[in-house]
């Protein structure tokens, strides 16, 4: 049953009062954490991983209640995508800050907040809003490419591949792998093969070569006519299957060689990531601009 328009109104106002408290503990929790700043009360944790988790979905649903602001701020999001001027400065930042994020992490590899590895800097606050900003942008060129009057079968492999860059922001902002690892250490004990890489790899690698098959395939028929933005895309896909491969290498192999070898191995891990998901989107911005300019 749908809602009315008046269940719809009363749910994003609760929404927005919901962010506006949630965005006081992020700045809270940020000033506690990075000038440890003394407040007279207690504060619900100490890391903004699932504030921010949190503010990303409300976000989402707001978009959902509210047409308005669906359409101002994707809007926004698409002349970032689209404008040349915008898009040259848009891109151009964030590379500027993964480059930033690396440069911290070798002058302050023990300060926590820019830990590239520790799954809670800002490092993997950077991630998870940039994949979610991934997901937005191939929803903005699904109906861009598709038109109004597509069928759920035409849009199903676009909302699908969304779905993907979606999880994993969310895997990067609450650690879901992460758990999986503390789980599986106790999983399979006398097993040195099961062992000898990180725990997560077994349940996730799976799923990764399902989810590379399908990307691959549908970057090829969905870019057939493009062949800059086919390669553009492998590109990209290729950071993020070295991402696994690292990930492969760490636990038994990098690892033990050393302070060094080990950073070294996650800048390059976590920069394949970052940079993989810029190239993502800078090949779906190309073929919406593509789209926009034919409409």
């Amino acid at each position: 049953m749908p809602l009315t328009q008046q269940t719809k109104d009363t749910l994003d106002t609760l929404i927005q009062w919901i962010i506006r408290v949630d965005l006081i503990l992020i700045l809270l929790i940020f000033l506690k954490g990075q000038f440890d700043v003394p407040f007279p009360f207690p504060l619900p944790g100490k890391k903004l991983n699932n504030p921010l988790a949190l503010l990303l979905l409300l976000f989402s649903i707001r978009t959902m209640l509210n047409v308005p602001f669906r359409n101002r701020h994707l809007g926004t999001l698409k002349k970032l995508l689209t404008a040349t001027r915008q898009r040259f400065y848009f891109f151009a930042f964030l590379i500027i800050v993964e480059i930033e994020l690396q440069i911290m992490w070798f002058a302050y590899p023990d300060n926590f907040h820019w830990n590239l590895n520790a799954e809670q800097g800002y490092g993997t606050h950077f991630s998870a809003i940039q994949l979610y900003l991934l997901g937005l942008t191939v929803l903005l060129t699904a109906w861009a490419d598709c038109g109004k009057n597509a069928t759920w079968k035409e849009k199903l492999p676009w909302y699908l591949v969304a779905s993907v860059y979606f999880f994993i922001g969310l895997d990067d902002c609450i650690g879901i792998h992460e758990n999986l690892i503390f789980w599986g250490r106790n999983l399979i004990p006398e097993s040195a093969t099961f062992h000898f890489i990180h725990e997560w790899l077994w349940f996730y690698g799976p799923a990764a070569l399902v989810v590379v098959i399908f990307l691959s395939r549908f970057f090829l028929i969905k870019f057939i006519n493009s062949p800059g933005i086919i390669v553009l895309m492998f590109v990209a896909l290729m950071f993020w299957v070295s991402v696994l491969l690292l990930e492969g290498l760490a636990k038994n192999i990098i690892d033990p060689m050393g302070v060094d070898y080990g950073r070294l191995l996650i800048a390059l891990e976590e920069g394949s990531e970052m940079f993989g998901a810029t190239l993502f989107m800078l090949g779906f911005s190309k073929h919406l601009k593509n789209r926009l300019e034919k409409q």
